[in-house]
């Protein structure tokens, strides 16, 4: 049998000093030479193994050293044998049993998180612009700059409709206030104005507002900022792939302001979208909804003149203005010159998709998005969504100006009564197509059908819901939308308002929009709607007090 261990026969002197004794008796040689009596021998010892003899080769001797000429070795000196051996215990049956906590994450990162996650859409090779990808590389995680607060603000306040928790929604209004002083303060210098970390801030604290469903579209709104900071940079703002997503992002902010305020004045800054679109049909789409606001709120002031003239029966004042004919003619020619272009842009962005986009979906004409035949990825989805939602604007406005003609006695029979009367199942068979258009691409644009036509899913499904959350609320109160559709518009509203966390997601009446003009013009159409063909003159008939209320 081997033996696993060592000892030591030598004297307690002799190992306390780690020597080796000559063991002679009844006192060893070494003792005499050092000079101090020798302490007897033992019959005791102590073994060690080689776990321990590693560990006391490595520690440092506190001991006097000994001589040069002695040959050293380390060993274990005993206890005094004046003690009794006692038994080790292990110092960890000496300590009391705790729980050590986990460190916990804070607030900061995980709000950060979770709005990168789910509100941030990746960066494509491709060039194709997506919403806030460009985010993560001009945070800094080491300062607190303007764009570092209002990041935090915006997702601060995301997480706590997500998650909950009073915190969480107290952290996101101080940020919110420190990220609008500190705005306040780079934009008193022109050089830090035109920062691409400017632009950004302002659109952060508008996704704010979406988010948390507080003053949209007020009279505070960074709309006038945004539009000033857009129009002083001029066109080397789509110079860069960043600059062209913050100009397509604050250009479509721009134009969500212009539709609620009723006010187009910055719909299209430096008319950036309107030139660079004639050659970029991504960039002309803007335009075109730029341009489809403007001749909404133009033809809206005829009707309003016109409504006030037959209410009053006696022409306008000179105080109210007089309205040529041939203005209004050629306003109402420019309608449908623009519902022309958009039946362009459905076959001229086919083909610059196929060229620009390669692996992307495809956009269709009016009424195949719902055929099964071509599927889409998220941010083309989107794109066709935005665009549908300013046709259906112009188509519902034309409309709303044929009634109004219609309420006029001596307009029904006028020269423009057959040329009415072959437009408008055109028009509102293109309404439907419209509708369904922007419901069937809603599944792509959520990720819950891939590219690819299989069913699946998109963590970061609210960067496209914020992107078309404002078109899903004009098909929810739509007149020309069926019940089914209002059905499918309300289920996808209350999918973005309490699983993705977008407030702003309701219908006009739950935000308080019956005042609006929108509003007031579907309540107006549909009693048309819900009346047949041959009864059409008596519901217009009918509903001419309504027609009186709408401005």
């Amino acid at each position: 049998m081997v033996f696993p261990g060592r000892f030591n026969t030598g004297c307690l002197r002799c190992r306390q000093r780690k020597v080796k004794c000559d063991e002679m008796k009844p006192t060893c040689r070494r003792c005499y030479n050092y000079g101090k009596p020798c302490l007897g021998y033992t019959d005791q010892f102590d073994f060690r193994h080689s776990s321990q003899r590693t560990k006391s080769a490595r520690a440092p001797s506190t001991s006097a050293s000994p001589p040069a000429d002695e040959e050293k070795q380390v060993i274990v000196s005993p206890k005094p044998c004046t003690q009794a051996a006692r038994p080790r215990v292990d110092t960890k049956d000496q300590l009391p049993f705790s729980i050590v906590r986990q460190p916990s994450e804070s607030y900061d990162n995980v709000s950060l998180f979770y709005f990168i996650r789910r509100f941030v859409s990746p960066d494509d090779t491709d060039g194709f612009p997506g919403h806030f990808s460009f985010l993560p590389d001009l945070y800094d995680h080491y300062k607190h700059g303007m764009l570092e607060t209002a990041t935090l603000s915006v997702s601060q306040m995301a997480a706590y409709n997500h998650l909950g928790g009073q915190e969480l929604r107290t952290q996101s209004l101080r940020n919110y206030i420190s990220a609008i002083r500190s705005l306040q303060q780079n934009i008193k210098s022109d050089d830090q104005a035109i920062d691409d970390r400017v632009i950004a801030t302002i659109l952060l604290l508008c996704t704010y507002k979406d988010i948390s469903g507080e003053g949209l579209g007020d009279a505070s709104e960074h709309a006038p900022g945004l539009f000033y900071l857009l129009e002083k940079r001029g066109p080397g703002q789509i110079g860069t792939r960043r600059g062209a997503e913050l100009f397509l992002l604050a250009l479509l902010r721009l134009q969500i302001y212009s539709f609620l305020r009723e006010d187009d004045n910055y719909s299209d800054p430096g008319g950036i979208a309107t030139v660079m679109g004639l050659f970029d049909p991504l960039l002309r789409a803007l335009s075109m909804m730029s341009r489809t606001l403007a001749i909404r709120h133009r033809l809206a002031k005829y009707i309003e003149g016109d409504t006030r003239q037959n209410q009053a029966d006696s022409p306008p004042s000179a105080s109210q203005g007089s309205i040529e004919p041939d203005e209004e003619n050629l306003l109402v020619m420019e309608c449908f010159e623009m519902l022309d272009d958009f039946y362009t842009w459905d076959e001229e962005a086919a083909s610059y998709w196929q060229t620009n986009f390669e692996g992307r979906g495809v956009p269709t004409a009016l009424g195949k998005m719902g055929s099964g035949s071509t599927f889409y990825d998220a941010e083309t989805a989107c794109i066709i969504i935005l665009v549908r939602s300013a046709r259906l604007i112009l188509l519902l406005t034309v409309v709303l100006y044929h009634s109004k003609l219609q309420s006029a006695s001596d307009s029904a029979n006028g020269s423009y009564g057959a040329f009415w009367a072959e437009c408008i199942p055109v028009l509102e068979a293109d309404l439907g197509k419209t509708i369904q258009d922007m419901l069937c691409s809603v599944p792509y644009a959520l990720g819950d059908i891939g590219p690819g036509g299989m069913p699946t899913s998109m963590p970061y499904d609210g960067a496209a819901a914020m992107i078309i959350v404002h078109s899903i609320r004009l098909v929810s109160h739509c007149a020309y939308a069926t019940p089914a559709q209002l059905e499918r518009a309300d289920i996808i509203l209350k999918r973005m308002n309490s699983a993705i966390g977008i407030r702003s997601a309701v219908g006009w009446m739950d935000m308080g929009g019956e005042e609006h003009r929108w509003a007031r013009e579907q309540a107006f159409l549909r009693p048309l709607m819900a009346s047949p063909s041959p009864s059409y003159c008596e519901v217009l008939d009918q509903a001419s007090v309504a027609l009186d209320m709408l401005y």
